[in-house]
């Protein structure tokens, strides 16, 4: 197999060839046979060492992250996803044939501000080399520059940024309830091996679609129907939840802003404007209101909007035009 990252943690001479001449744009069609893991792992790990979310590790001598409890987590390698692929070999199977062809890893161990810090030199490299382009349906279609608020490009609600990497925040609840939620901590997801393959970091694959369908205007894929726009968190959750979405989950803070880079690495193209009707909830995260106000069960939402990215909240209950949902398909051990 091709090495992929040498040994002081940068990207091989060849992997940066391959993924310079392999990136696709987002809008391809699923592809037909096996999953084409070793370009997807030479697009990803580019991206990640690109933007400084890898750093070299000091005990492991590895490529990877320090954690929230300050522990090492080497980043997969190749064999390792191998491995991971071949136990889930019938899911991803299916998967693939309704349309998640992409690779996501995710540093689920990663601080979120850590992560935000690099979103942020990211989007401000970007803009300084005057690449920052918008969403765009097909590779065809022409550039069209974004402008930036070089003084704030990322936006985040106070009781957010509190929330995060805390208890306070809840991973992938099997309701939007203040008690029998069901759902995670951070440092217990973390540890769980069904989110989290290798430790600190989810594998999944993602669909590559750019920009997520609105109301009626989901296509059927393999006899699952693509998530919408115009639906309620109540609602998304419970359509995750059904056979056809079997090992889907919604997607958190630290998948958003992975994506969010990984995207802007790539193509220069930011990820979920809402000048496209395209702003994200982030349905694996969760924050309970702990005095039992039921209007104020708040879920996450990220979105790109006038020049900056925004990390925001609403209330799980809400409908509103122009929000979508994405899952992802974790592959467990």
């Amino acid at each position: 197999m091709m090495s992929i990252i040498n040994r002081n943690g940068s990207i091989g001479r060849m992997a940066e060839q391959t993924i310079n001449g392999t990136i696709q744009s987002e809008g391809a069609r699923p592809s037909e046979g096996l999953f084409p893991l070793e370009k997807e792992y030479a697009r990803t790990m580019t991206a990640l060492n690109r933007t400084g979310i890898l750093t070299q590790l000091l005990r492991s001598e590895n490529s990877g992250v320090i954690g929230i409890d300050g522990k090492e987590y080497p980043v997969p390698t190749q064999e390792q996803l191998q491995e991971v692929f071949t136990r889930n070999k019938e899911l991803v199977d299916r998967k693939m044939r309704q349309g998640f062809t992409r690779l996501q890893l995710t540093p689920i161990a990663m601080p979120v501000s850590q992560l935000i810090d690099r979103v942020k030199t990211a989007v401000l490299n970007h803009a300084a080399a005057g690449k920052i382009i918008r969403t765009k349906q097909n590779s065809t279609d022409a550039d069209i520059p974004v402008r930036v608020n070089t003084g704030e490009p990322i936006w985040i609600w106070d009781r957010v940024r509190q929330a995060v990497d805390t208890p306070d925040l809840v991973y992938f609840p099997q309701a939007y309830t203040d008690r029998n939620h069901q759902g995670l901590t951070k440092e217990e997801v973390m540890q769980k091996t069904r989110v989290c393959a290798v430790p600190g970091w989810s594998v999944g694959l993602i669909e590559p679609i750019p920009v997520m369908p609105q109301q009626g205007q989901g296509n059927v894929t393999g006899g699952r129907k693509q998530l919408e726009g115009y639906s309620t968190p109540h609602d998304y959750l419970r359509t995750l939840s059904t056979p056809t979405y079997q090992g889907e989950t919604g997607w958190t803070p630290e998948d958003f802003l992975t994506s969010f880079i990984t995207q802007l690495e790539t193509t220069n193209q930011v990820r979920h404007d809402r000048y496209d009707s395209n702003a994200l909830w982030l349905l694996g995260s969760y924050m309970p209101n702990s005095g039992g106000n039921r209007m104020k069960r708040l879920v996450p939402v990220g979105y790109w909007d006038r020049g900056r990215l925004y990390l925001s909240v609403h209330r799980s209950g809400n409908r509103l035009r122009g929000w979508v949902a994405r899952s992802t398909v974790r592959l467990g051990t």
